[in-house]
């Protein structure tokens, strides 16, 4: 059993996973290619004039599904073991899927790309009535200057099949949004004919502005695979930071650092997951554990 007293040994995470590497001080040393250059992975003037339509893109096939596939069963292990698919994050490899996609941030934030500290990883199960998040916008304030100047972004992966049955994701695209009265402030404000299901497939990565209204479906009983997958935030560093602290995309936290961050990811959004009481503690003695690591 992983306590909040032995989580801080790195040797602990590795054994469990050992199909995935943890970088003790952050330094990964393989370099990883970038996906999505000049030379293929996606077309940037259809990319643009879609998100800048309607909110968001979805690319298929842009991704690798070697690491995925690792990531994927490191998920269903810790879901096994009782713990949260959200500790995927203290894996070098989890950090890797969007250190491959630098050209496709880089296309929307500019060469100044920061890590937001929002990050969450979801096992969408469909035997216990498993659902995603319910319908929000990732960010309440400014994420946007006019109609093509970027200030933050989402990204949402998927390391198996997000199809309607178990849980993909919907959005109400922006420019059917435009054509409301106001802006909309409560799920029963939205027409369901406007409502859009984006199923995908592992090696398919979604991207979003942070003001894109949007939720995770819940999944039916009656099938079988679960919806797993990833999201980060990131955001133009050129501007004032959206957080305390801003990460760094080519150099990912070291490991006491991503545990510290992954503790604290429980109480902010436990008002949008399901979190039962006992996690919450584990959570918070995870942080005074962490502390008292770094502090000796």
């Amino acid at each position: 059993m992983i306590t909040p007293q032995n989580a801080t040994d790195i040797q602990v995470w590795q054994k469990l996973n050992p199909q995935l590497s943890i970088s003790a001080d952050g330094s990964v040393k393989a370099e990883i290619a970038a996906t999505g250059t000049d030379c293929g992975g996606f077309d940037r003037d259809v990319l643009s004039d879609r998100f800048w339509d309607e909110g968001y893109f979805l690319l298929r096939d842009i991704l690798p599904t070697s690491d995925l596939v690792r990531l994927r069963a490191g998920i269903e292990t810790l879901v096994a073991n009782g713990m949260s698919p959200s500790l995927i994050y203290l894996y070098d490899e989890a950090w890797g899927v969007f250190r491959r996609l630098r050209p496709l941030l880089s296309h929307f934030l500019g060469d100044k790309v920061a890590l937001l500290p929002h990050f969450w990883a979801w096992h969408v199960d469909p035997r216990s009535d498993g659902s995603g998040w319910p319908p929000h916008r990732d960010y309440q304030g400014e994420s946007v200057i006019g109609d093509d100047l970027l200030i933050s972004l989402s990204l949402w992966v998927p390391l198996s099949n997000a199809t309607p049955e178990n849980g993909c994701m919907y959005v109400l695209p922006r420019n059917f949004e435009k054509t409301y009265r106001a802006p909309v402030s409560a799920p029963d404000e939205v027409l369901l004919q406007d409502v859009r299901a984006l199923p995908a497939q592992p090696g398919a990565v979604m991207g979003w502005r942070q003001d894109l209204y949007h939720w995770g479906g819940r999944a039916s009983p009656h099938t079988s695979e679960p919806r797993i997958s990833l999201s980060l935030e990131f955001q133009n560093a050129a501007f004032d930071p959206l957080a305390d602290e801003l990460l760094a995309l080519d150099n990912p936290p070291p490991f006491l650092q991503r545990l510290t961050l992954i503790a604290a990811q429980f109480e902010k959004y436990r008002h949008m997951q399901s979190i039962d009481q006992d996690t919450l503690v584990w959570a918070q003695q995870l942080l005074n554990a962490c502390k008292a690591t770094v502090s000796r």
